[in-house]
């Protein structure tokens, strides 16, 4: 039994270590907008944030459900809003960023499935200091109310 005991002990241990290891970053809130099924493309909103003291990147994501994934930011360009391609997102130590319509947001690409309603996908999120982070994606009929 004490034998067991240490076991459970070392892994809980194991665990914790892991977890420090994958740094102080979580993702909530992750959603898609349900759209028809003839749309080749798509877009999951987020929020992050970074409990620690130090600044962490978001330099990619990857999914089953489309053929490519970016991160992008809209923003006005001479009078005309405008999507543009990220490398990456900053996330300031004890701060989030929150992904949002009309602002940045991970961009879908030749889905490979339609994203209809109630449907469940997974990201797998990759951070400079925190690793990957695999998230579920709700498909919605409308944005969440904030």
């Amino acid at each position: 039994m004490r034998k067991l005991k240490n076991t459970l002990t070392g892994c809980a241990v194991l665990a914790f270590s892991i977890g420090a290891y994958a740094g102080d970053i979580s993702i909530s809130s992750a959603w898609s907008l349900a759209l028809p099924p003839v749309s080749g493309n798509g877009a999951v909103y987020l929020v992050i944030d970074n409990h620690g003291s130090e600044t962490d990147m978001l330099m990619g994501v990857q999914t089953d459900v489309a053929q490519k994934v970016e991160l992008h930011t809209t923003a006005h360009d001479h009078g005309q809003m405008k999507m543009h391609h990220q490398h990456s997102f900053e996330i300031p130590g004890n701060s989030s960023l929150t992904m949002r319509p009309g602002g940045h947001h991970i961009m879908l690409m030749g889905l490979v499935e339609p994203l209809t309603l109630g449907k469940k996908f997974y990201l797998t999120l990759n951070f400079m200091n925190g690793g990957e982070i695999k998230t579920k994606v709700e498909v919605v009929e409308s944005p969440p109310v904030n």
